[in-house]
């Protein structure tokens, strides 16, 4: 087909294409190095303006500290002259006036003193020597004068009116105190001067003071009108004062250097401070310098640099000409032939071509390029002659989609199920709109393409092809398949066909029609089902049932020498937990106690959830040694777990029993049971502990025992069967009852009293001792109301079990008792023990420093008995320590036990602590705990526990 000749068009030739943006490169490139060059030179002169203005500065600092040194050896040597010093002490002014004569042509002369002023201590001037000319500010003077003879201590100062005079002001001294002060001046000019001495050519030192309104005219100096300053002196004398005077007011910048041109010469002016002690006028000073020479330098760099880069962008321009000349213009022969071919024309596309052509030896891709186009032209020209027979071909297409266009839309309004035909070869020829809907594909994607290509499972697609070219040879019949089919969004949808030969004689006519039914959600709901009957939904793990058949597969089907090890997990304090923090916190720690388990190695051969805190895990190969290393292992990674939702005061840990296979059972049923009684064993022993099944060690006698006593408690605390007895503590300095310690007995409907020997180690091991500390704090606090109100200072001590520390709600319910009794707190003392202290140190120390607070105080039972029972004593804020009776009761006749609690009560008192001793049963005893130190005794000697107060002083 030809080209429309508005298509045809002038263009911008490729050769200025090329050569324009390299020319820009080229330029920037050396404008870049120009560039580069410049700013090096710049940033030497800057380094070395930068080290003139240091030195200008160090020199001007010089000279200001050598002519304070001078005025300070004068002014130290004219008051210790030996008849100047008495008159100066006494306060002669006739005797200074006439020493005037004697010393001032040397001091003025030699030393360039201008004035030598002498004060009385209050600050008046009573003396001077100077020249007529020069002017005395004695009211400012004064108040330095004084200063100076009330610190004793020499000072410095700079007056800057119609001159500028440097004082230094020293005390006299007379027998050790200040009677009198000598004030020696000299011209700030001479600094100024010596400067100019020192300096370079090209610098020079102005002094500078503010302008001051009514002067007298012989007095004025050179104004600097855009400073509003006054030049006082200048080194550089009349040019000096010029350059100053030439700064307009858009030069300055505070604290900068300022740059003026002066007769055609580049100048800077850098202000420098004066580090003077005290001064009066505001002077400051300014530091000239003479650029202009450094400024020349650089300005021809800079031209030098720019002419040597414009001399190379040329040179690269006319090679970069010459190079590309040639080659554009056998490009730009090629370019005009090519939109011929468009035209058809391609015999003329031939013959220009064959223009271009070259010997061998000079081949390169411009050749190879009309080589490529004369190909072009070649194969363009069979094709035009195809394309008569493309376009019938066309037509015939047509057709045959309008065809099944009209099938279509006949079978889309018969029913909402997924239609599709499919041609003989297992193509898509038409899907309906429930089709597109469900998987999400455009019409457009899936025609052509195979039905079983969108089938999930490739073992389904594969036998869903043979199973259809099956139905295609055979005589009406129909095929049905349940298949996964893939959606667009990578989802799967199970549905069911159904698939029918529809007999169609032309291959390309619709050979099969498919219907399906959707039937995704039916397998959801019943693999839900499925799930909930062998699954725990919370974690995911097996649940109890399913557990146990897998358990019992597993050991059915092991070998001879096979053996294993069956891990049953309970977590101690769930309930608590559950009740405290709630279900989701609760849920959090199961959720992440599965993770742990699942991540175990080696790698469990079966993990379950066995009830509400219960865990089993059963591992393959693992004896005895090494599955209480592993169980061990486990406590340690739970003990590790924190969750956000969990107080910080529950520590995540469990208790195990461990069975063995084939040593403890060979069924499933009963390695379970055996290690429900081995987890009871461990249980018994208190939180966090595991226990390996032994046949013979009376589990299940010990069970039921358990079982008894939590009867017992429960119905205990159900019909308030505890009952407090307190038992009195003495004061062994006074000899009088100072405070008593609750004792709790329980009772049972048939009158039996039973003692906490019986009962307390249940209800610690199964979290029941939480109720009975409550109803202990409960009637102990109503106990020591009704005991305040008789004797005001009498104190009460109750006991605390360890459950209590780890409990966030147990710091609340004391103060609402304390709230409610209206009893005073400091009569209240909690005894705890090393153990409930030390299982979690900062969690108890944080609830005693909470407790404390509201008033209440804490004693340290079984004191001695603990291997670190010293360091807790200095860790945990406890106002007094029990010493553990298996260190009292023999005391009379034990060697060993005096010297341990005489050890023990010195370090109790080293730490400011109060020392009890119980089981005190004689006189003995008591004469020895007196002799030791020991602060109070308690005791069947002193009184037995009685429901009943006694013996109250």
């Amino acid at each position: 087909m030809a080209i429309p000749a508005s298509r045809s068009r002038r263009f911008f030739s490729l050769r200025w294409k090329i050569i324009i943006p390299l020319s820009l490169v080229l330029l920037a490139v050396n404008a870049s190095l120009s560039y580069i060059n410049y700013n090096g030179q710049r940033a030497q002169f800057e380094l070395a303006h930068k080290a003139s203005e240091a030195q200008s500065r160090r020199f001007a600092a010089e000279v200001i500290t050598q002519l304070g040194t001078q005025l300070e050896m004068s002014a130290n040597l004219i008051p210790n002259l030996s008849d100047v010093h008495g008159a100066v002490v006494n306060g002669d002014k006739t005797a200074l006036q006439l020493y005037y004569q004697r010393y001032w042509d040397a001091l003025h002369f030699n030393s360039g003193l201008e004035q030598v002023l002498f004060f009385k201590p209050d600050g008046q001037l009573f003396a001077s020597w100077k020249e007529n000319s020069t002017q005395v500010d004695e009211a400012a003077l004064s108040a330095q004068v004084r200063q100076v003879i009330a610190d004793e201590h020499p000072q410095r100062l700079l007056a800057c009116t119609t001159s500028c005079l440097y004082y230094f002001i020293i005390p006299v001294l007379d027998n050790g105190y200040s009677v009198a002060a000598v004030a020696v001046a000299a011209s700030f000019v001479d600094a100024v001067l010596s400067f100019q001495r020192i300096a370079s050519s090209d610098m020079a030192l102005a002094v500078l003071a503010p302008n001051i309104s009514g002067l007298p005219a012989s007095s004025r100096q050179p104004q600097v009108p855009a400073l509003n300053r006054r030049v006082l002196a200048a080194s550089g004398g009349l040019q000096s004062i010029e350059i100053l005077q030439s700064i307009q007011p858009r030069d300055i910048r505070v604290n900068q250097r300022i740059s003026v041109s002066y007769r055609d010469r580049q100048y800077e002016i850098l202000p420098v401070p004066i580090i003077i002690g005290a001064s009066i006028g505001n002077p400051s000073m300014a530091v000239i310098f003479d650029r202009t020479q450094d400024l020349k330098h650089l300005h021809a760099v800079a031209w030098q640099s720019a002419g040597i880069g414009m001399v190379g962008l040329i040179i690269s321009e006319l090679m970069l000409l010459v190079l590309l000349w040639i080659p554009m213009r056998h490009l730009k022969r090629t370019a005009e032939a090519l939109p011929l071919l468009g035209r058809g024309e391609f015999e003329v596309v031939r013959s220009r071509l064959e223009k271009t052509r070259r010997r061998n030896l000079l081949h390169d891709e411009l050749d190879t390029l009309n080589a490529s186009a004369l190909d072009l032209a070649d194969r363009l020209e069979a094709l035009q002659e195809k394309n008569h027979s493309h376009s019938t071909e066309l037509d015939n297409l047509v057709r045959q989609l309008s065809r099944e266009r009209d099938f279509v839309s006949g079978l889309l309004d018969t029913a909402q199920m997924i239609i599709v035909t499919q041609d003989s070869q297992g193509r898509i020829l038409m899907a309906n709109a429930y089709m597109l809907a469900l998987t999400g594909f455009d019409y457009r994607e899936l025609r052509g393409a195979k039905l079983t290509d969108y089938f999930s499972q490739p073992k389904q697609a594969m036998d869903a092809n043979r199973e259809l070219s099956a139905l295609l040879h055979s005589d009406g019949a129909s095929l049905r398949q349940e298949t996964a089919l893939r959606c667009k969004n990578g989802e799967s949808r199970d549905v069911v066909w159904i698939h029918s030969s529809l007999g169609a004689e032309n291959p390309d006519d619709a050979a099969i029609l498919s219907v399906g039914l959707d039937i995704t959600e039916l397998h959801r709901v019943e693999k839900q089902a499925s799930y909930l009957t062998e699954y725990d939904p919370l974690t995911g793990l097996y649940n109890r049932h399913r557990f146990q058949e897998m358990l019992q597969e597993i050991l059915s089907h092991t070998e001879t020498q096979f053996n294993g090890a069956l891990i049953y997990l309970d977590l101690d304090e769930f309930k608590s937990l559950n009740d405290t923090a709630g279900h989701t916190a609760a849920d959090q720690v199961l959720h992440a106690v599965a993770s742990q388990l699942q991540g175990l190695l080696p790698t469990p051969a079966l993990i379950g959830r066995l009830g509400g805190d219960d865990f089993g895990v059963f591992f393959n190969h693992l004896d005895a040694q090494h599955a209480i290393q592993l169980a061990r292992h486990i406590q340690h990674s739970l003990s590790m777990i924190t969750l956000a939702e969990v107080p910080l005061s529950h520590k995540v840990s469990a208790c195990i029993g461990i069975t063995l296979f084939p040593e403890h059972g060979t069924v499933a049923q009963e390695l379970l049971a055996n290690a429900d009684l081995a987890l009871f064993r461990a249980k018994e022993s208190g939180r966090g502990n595991l226990h390996l099944y032994a046949p013979d060690e009376g589990l299940m006698e010990r069970v039921l025992n358990r079982v008894y006593w939590v009867d017992k408690i429960e119905q205990a605390l159900a019909d308030d069967q505890f009952e407090l007895y307190f038992q009195p503590i003495l004061s062994l300095s006074d000899n009088q009852v100072s405070h008593y310690e609750a004792l709790v007995r329980m009772h049972n409907p048939a009158g039996d009293l039973f003692m906490p020997i019986e009962f307390i180690g249940v209800a610690e091991t199964t979290g029941l001792i939480r109720g009975i500390d409550r109803l202990v704090l409960h009637k102990a606090i109503a106990a020591l109301a009704e005991l305040q109100l008789k004797t005001p200072d009498i104190k009460l001590s109750v006991n605390l079990s360890g459950r209590s520390f780890s409990n966030p709600r147990w710091l609340e319910l004391l103060q609402d008792e304390l709230n409610s009794s209206g009893i005073n707190p400091a009569g209240l003392i909690f005894e705890i023990t090393e153990t409930a202290a030390v299982e979690d140190m900062a969690s108890a120390r944080v609830l005693m420093e909470k407790v404390i607070a509201l008033g209440c105080a804490f004693s340290l039972d079984d004191f001695g008995v603990g291997f670190a029972s010293f360091d807790y004593l200095k860790q945990l804020p406890v106002e007094y320590v029990k010493i553990d009776g298996s260190f009292i009761r023999n005391l009379a006749t034990s060697t060993d036990d005096q010297l341990f609690v005489k050890t023990l009560v010195q370090a109790a008192h080293g730490f400011g602590k109060k020392t009890v001793a119980e089981f005190v049963e004689n006189a003995e005893i008591v004469q020895l705990l007196r002799d030791y130190g020991v602060d109070y005794a308690q005791g069947y000697h002193i009184g037995k526990p009685d429901p009943v107060f006694g013996l109250i002083a």
